[in-house]
């Protein structure tokens, strides 16, 4: 059967989301913090396909102008080849269930508008219902909520939604006749011949006889129980059936087990990640049943699987495996995730960043057809793998090396009074000034507040030149980014604590790293030896190579004690760094100024304050 897919979704007047737009692949992955509208994105599904039960006033959106009295939810239903590209037409039998004044064209290419309205009534504390076909996706001068449509005549059986809340467990499953493990369960009986039926539950019938004579507990048991008859004035006889008596009512004594043959228990001995996973699978095993039920060649049917929190109890691998076991799921999964374990498994292509842009949410999307495949691999290995919680971040700031990721979230809980983790601030090691670009994609994409602390040597700056003619298609310079920081002076971390007056904390912390007295034995064993060769304008007469002449170390006096001190913590970046904060953020002494504006203008920008 020709594959089908929801290209695009539009919804307002829910919740939190008024005029938004996102597009779907065939799995999706949402991202972003908490109250963004994850969530609601997947109720919002649910109306447009599934049960809207759960629909109450409370719904409609609601801002400091006005109050929504309807919801929209338009979705772009598109056909897709085995390659997951788009085809010009849909198939035969999607044409059948759509019906052909249903499906219009756009670029050559089909498509069926789909709209779902919901308008409350508050007489009747209740919402009308009305879906449609719109007559286009988009039209020249029309907002999207004023399009017009007819009335749908569309079977609902082509789309079935299913919603996998973060509360799953198997043990609730079993017991439910209306789960997804229960449905299966309660139509068991079905998929057995009718004579393997009754030879079953004869064998069934025998095995509790067998259970309850050799048993003086149940035999008591359905003894005393017989009693009934007399209070009841009735001929009716008591069973006692330790096995369930009818195929039809397997799940009321099914159990499932997990763990070796020798330590096996049944599922309400094991933690709920175990649980919650095993619920999951089952819910796969429906959906799969489902899917391989429908004739290929003559049922239009398409899956829709919101999925909230799969990582739910689940530790890091297990998250990792259990991605791949959702995206073999047949049709379209719609997964949001607080998890950065998830998000790296996922295609860049599949991924969607939702965000807050004052008090509308926007989704984000990564800009994969702009990207060269080298590009791609540093977004998926240096950010998604290595900083996977940057998706979740209020804000990033990057620096190119240790010292910053470790000293910045320091003084930052100092001048801020919150830990960067209270804040949803990320500090970021980018391993050298080149490997930005990867991180500032992906945060322009998500629209991620980003900001620059750089060292001040003129091949970073010439660098960061290049960073900012990428980012902007060569059209905006360095000088005016107030994103990006720059040490004046042509100074690194170090030469600007320096320069700043911070010696009487820098000795206090490399004597702490390395011992009372360290410095100034480095000052004796190393002054006046060769420090580096330096490439000179001379050339050698016989060979006429260059010729390098030795940089010695000065230590004389305090300008060189200086010097030595910037040697050390060259040396020591990596365990020196949060030493050093620490030690500077105990003195009474102010922040440098620098460090100061950049968190003065991440307030403003991140916090508005």
């Amino acid at each position: 059967m020709q594959r089908v897919l929801i290209d695009e979704i539009r919804i307002d007047g829910f919740r939190g989301l008024k005029d938004f737009k996102m597009s779907l692949s065939e799995t999706t992955v949402l991202t972003g913090m908490n109250n963004v509208g994850k969530t609601s994105v997947l109720k919002a599904l649910q109306l447009l396909f599934g049960n809207s039960s759960f629909l109450a006033a409370e719904d409609l959106h609601i801002d400091k102008n006005d109050k929504s009295d309807c919801i929209i939810v338009d979705a772009k239903v598109v056909a897709i080849g085995e390659d997951g590209q788009r085809v010009a037409n849909f198939s035969d039998v999607w044409e059948i269930a759509f019906g052909a004044e249903n499906i219009k064209i756009a670029d050559e290419l089909a498509y069926v508008p789909l709209r779902v309205k919901y308008t409350f009534q508050p007489l009747q504390n209740a919402f009308n219902r009305d879906m449609q076909v719109l007559n286009d996706w988009e039209s020249s001068g029309i907002v999207w909520q004023d399009m017009k449509g007819k009335k749908s005549t569309i079977k609902g059986d082509c789309f079935q939604f299913h919603y996998l809340d973060a509360k799953r467990d198997i043990q609730d499953d079993i017991k439910s006749r209306t789960s997804y493990l229960g449905k299966m369960l309660g139509d068991v009986a079905s998929n057995y011949d009718p004579q393997d039926v009754a030879e079953l539950e004869e064998k069934i019938s025998s095995l509790n006889t067998e259970a309850i004579d050799k048993s003086n507990v149940l035999k008591n048991i359905q003894e005393s129980l017989k009693g009934i008859d007399s209070a009841m004035g009735s001929s009716g006889t008591v069973y006692v059936s330790p096995f369930a008596k009818k195929l039809r009512d397997l799940n009321k004594s099914l159990t499932i087990h997990y763990g070796t043959e020798e330590n096996c228990f049944t599922m309400d001995y094991h933690g709920m990640g175990t649980r919650s996973w095993s619920s999951m699978l089952s819910f796969k095993a429906f959906v799969k049943q489902l899917n391989d039920s429908k004739c290929a060649d003559e049922a239009a049917f398409l899956p829709i699987i919101a999925i909230e929190e799969p990582e739910a109890h689940l530790h890091p691998n297990a998250q990792k495996q259990l991605y791949r076991q959702m995206s073999e799921m047949p049709g379209m999964k719609i997964i949001s995730t607080h998890s950065p374990y998830v998000a790296a498994c996922a295609a860049l292509s599949e991924l969607r960043g939702l965000y807050k842009d004052g008090e509308k949410t926007v989704c984000g999307s990564l800009p994969i057809a702009d990207l060269e495949s080298e590009d791609q691999r540093k977004i998926e290995q240096a950010v998604l793998v290595s900083n996977g919680e940057l998706l979740f971040a209020k804000a990033i700031v990057l620096g190119e090396g240790e010292t910053e990721a470790q000293a910045l979230p320091i003084f930052c809980t100092k001048h801020m009074k919150s830990t960067p983790v209270e804040l949803g601030l990320s500090f970021v090691d980018a391993k050298g000034c080149g490997n930005y670009y990867p991180f500032v994609v992906l945060a322009n994409a998500f629209r991620i507040p980003w900001y620059i602390f750089s060292d001040g040597e003129k091949e970073t700056q010439r660098d960061l030149e290049k960073l900012v003619k990428r980012i902007y298609d060569g059209n905006t310079e360095l000088e005016g980014q107030e994103n990006i920081f720059i040490i004046p002076g042509e100074k690194d971390f170090e030469g600007m604590l320096l320069r700043e007056g911070y010696r009487e904390e820098i000795e206090c912390a490399i004597e702490h790293l390395k011992g009372k007295g360290f410095i100034d034995n480095f000052i004796r064993q190393n002054n006046h030896t060769p420090k580096k060769r330096k490439k000179t304008s001379k050339v050698c007469d016989k060979c006429r190579q260059p010729i390098y002449e030795d940089i010695q170390r000065i230590y004389d006096g305090e300008n060189g004690r200086l010097t030595a001190l910037d040697d050390i913590m060259e040396k020591n970046k990596a365990q020196l760094g949060p030493i050093l904060a620490h030690y500077i953020v105990g003195s009474d002494k102010n922040l440098p100024p620098l460090i100061v504006a950049l968190f003065e203008k991440i307030k403003k920008d991140v916090y508005h304050v």
